[in-house]
């Protein structure tokens, strides 16, 4: 593992990953060519952009928490 990385950041890198949803617009729009109802189209696209909205979230959130414990355990061995 690169120094000053953790776990903790290695998964909120992978859960950042969830924000790339344009292979998940394409697909939908594959899957519902076809059908004439365009509120499925809709409620693909939301579902989508919502996930990928909660996933960079969690993501930010992951890696902020895991930068500030690295700070703190960087701070406690250049004091000891």
């Amino acid at each position: 593992m690169p120094t000053n990385v953790n776990w903790r950041l290695l998964y909120g890198a992978a859960t950042l990953c969830g924000v790339g949803f344009t292979m998940s617009l394409f697909i939908g729009s594959l899957s519902f060519e076809q059908c004439n109802d365009s509120n499925l189209i809709f409620q693909d696209r939301l579902g989508i952009v919502i996930g990928s909205l909660i996933s960079g979230f969690f993501g930010y959130l992951i890696i902020k928490g895991g930068v500030n414990n690295a700070e703190k355990h960087d701070d406690l061995e250049s004091k000891a």
